[in-house]
C-alpha cells in the first residue's frame, strides 16, 4: 500500500474556539494562526492564471522554497489542489525573518 504524502498532516484548532477543528495542516513546527502572523506591511496579490506559490516566494520573497510562508499567512492547507484559484488574494510578508521569528518564538515556548 502507498504511503500518504498527507500523513503527517494535523488537525489545527480554530482560535478562540479550541474545541473545532478547521483544517489540517502539516506539522513542520508548530501551528500558528495566519491572525498571528499578519502585518499592515505585508503585500496584497491576486493571484493569476498560472502562477505558482513558489514562483511567487521566488518573486517576493527570493526564494521559491519559501512557499510554505504563503501558506502559513493565508491558511491554505493544500496548495496544490483546488484551494488555491486565479483570482485568489494571498497575502505576502514583505520579510520572511518575520514568519520564522515567530516559529521559533513558538518552538521555545514548547
Amino acid at each position: 500500500m502507498a504511503i500518504s504524502r498527507y500523513k503527517n498532516f494535523r488537525h489545527v484548532k480554530a482560535p478562540g474556539n479550541p474545541g473545532e477543528l478547521i483544517r489540517k495542516r502539516l506539522e513542520t513546527f508548530p501551528s500558528i494562526p495566519a491572525s498571528e502572523l499578519e502585518d499592515r506591511s505585508d503585500i496584497i496579490v491576486r493571484l493569476r492564471d498560472s502562477q505558482r506559490l513558489d514562483r511567487i516566494a521566488n518573486d517576493y520573497l527570493g526564494d521559491g522554497r519559501y512557499w510554505w510562508a504563503i501558506c502559513l499567512l493565508n491558511d491554505i492547507s493544500l496548495p496544490f489542489g483546488n484551494q488555491v484559484l486565479p483570482g485568489t488574494l494571498l497575502r505576502i510578508p514583505v520579510s520572511i525573518n518575520r514568519i520564522l521569528n515567530k516559529i521559533q518564538q513558538r518552538i521555545n515556548k514548547i
